[in-house]
């Protein structure tokens, strides 16, 4: 009998550097991820740092609105809407086998831009504790290294001083400013975004060896070729 990772080699893909481990979501991580998130995740003196507060939506388990309801769909269309032409990965990330935060790495038409996008979250008792830094530093490396791209854009809010620092401390340079529209309990918010920019010849590696698993397959699925 095939796999899971033979069916969908994204679900073979693993990423190590000391004690942060990183894999795609499967749906038995739900339930650890939803407990995660109703812990909190936005830091009292910092910014919102998404482009609609799900993480801040009444808490229903079991209902059709609110959380993790409207997450999960979101979770669940990322495979359905896998292709070479659009795909994103939502990563877990675990410290020591638990699991704090998510790193996403999504790109469209990849094989013409060779660019791609990152975005992730902690859980807020684990922020502060350098993991941020790592997790990132480890998604545009498998993105440089793996996946042959040349360059991973991200943003954040102004004045969200703690994405500043990991974005710093990946390598990432300004890249402009967007206005942007937030969606919010209370309406649509217009807010500064700052752009920021990684090459392969601005990178900065994380400390320490890493091991990555599962790319060649993941390669095949996303059809990308050297």
């Amino acid at each position: 009998m095939l796999t899971m990772e033979e069916i969908f080699p994204p679900f073979g893909l693993l990423i190590t550097s000391g004690s942060v481990e990183m894999r795609v979501m499967r749906d038995e991580d739900i339930p650890e991820l939803v407990e995660l998130i109703h812990d909190g995740i936005q830091a009292p003196d910092l910014p919102m740092p998404f482009l609609t507060d799900w993480h801040a939506q009444s808490f229903t388990p079991g209902s059709p609105d609110g959380f993790p309801t409207t997450s999960l769909a979101w979770w669940w269309s990322q495979r359905a809407m896998f292709a070479p032409e659009d795909w994103r990965m939502a990563l877990t990330v675990r410290r020591d086998g638990v699991l704090v935060g998510m790193q996403d790495v999504h790109a469209t038409n990849f094989a013409q831009t060779r660019h791609v996008e990152t975005g992730s979250w902690l859980g807020l008792r684990h922020q502060g504790q350098g993991t941020g830094t790592v997790m990132r530093q480890l998604a545009v490396g498998l993105a440089f290294d793996e996946l042959t791209a040349q360059s991973c854009g991200s943003g954040y809010i102004v004045g969200n001083l703690a994405s500043a620092a990991v974005s710093r401390k990946t390598g990432y340079v300004d890249n402009g400013r967007n206005r942007i529209v937030q969606r919010t309990a209370d309406g649509k918010v217009g807010i500064e975004e700052q752009r920021v920019l990684v090459t392969p010849h601005t990178y900065l590696r994380p400390v320490g060896p890493v091991t990555i698993r599962g790319a060649d397959a993941l390669r095949r699925f996303l059809a990308i070729e050297d």
